[in-house]
């Protein structure tokens, strides 16, 4: 199993939302090594240890996944298994599917004796 962090487009770049110069630090990149310049800031500034992977400037993984602003997904043997949402009223995430899920697919594989 692996884990990984997509990077796709801003979702508040300071030159595209109108408060953007409030609560962001970095303009809508127009290159892709714009793109890849800021996912590099936001994984250090992040501390992300795990593998970020860019999504391109015409925004694939973002148009085929519906990856605004972020979700969790499960992908397995090319297909889409899981994509964990936020709550609509609360905005808050339920990790328990994707942890039931996970856990529900090791013991499958792996079952304890």
């Amino acid at each position: 199993m692996r884990f990984l962090v997509v990077y796709i487009a801003e979702a508040h770049a300071r030159d595209q939302w109108p408060m953007g110069n409030i609560i962001s630090c970095v303009n809508q990149p127009i290159t892709l090594e714009q793109r890849l310049e800021n996912a590099r800031e936001c994984q250090k500034y992040c501390e992300f240890e795990m593998p970020m992977l860019v999504d391109s400037m015409d925004n694939t993984f973002h148009l085929t996944y519906g990856s605004w602003p972020f979700r969790f997904y499960v992908i397995h043997n090319g297909k889409l298994i899981l994509k964990a949402e936020p709550d609509e009223e609360t905005f808050s995430y339920h990790i328990d599917e994707l942890d039931q899920w996970i856990d529900n697919f090791c013991q499958s594989r792996y079952p304890t004796v």
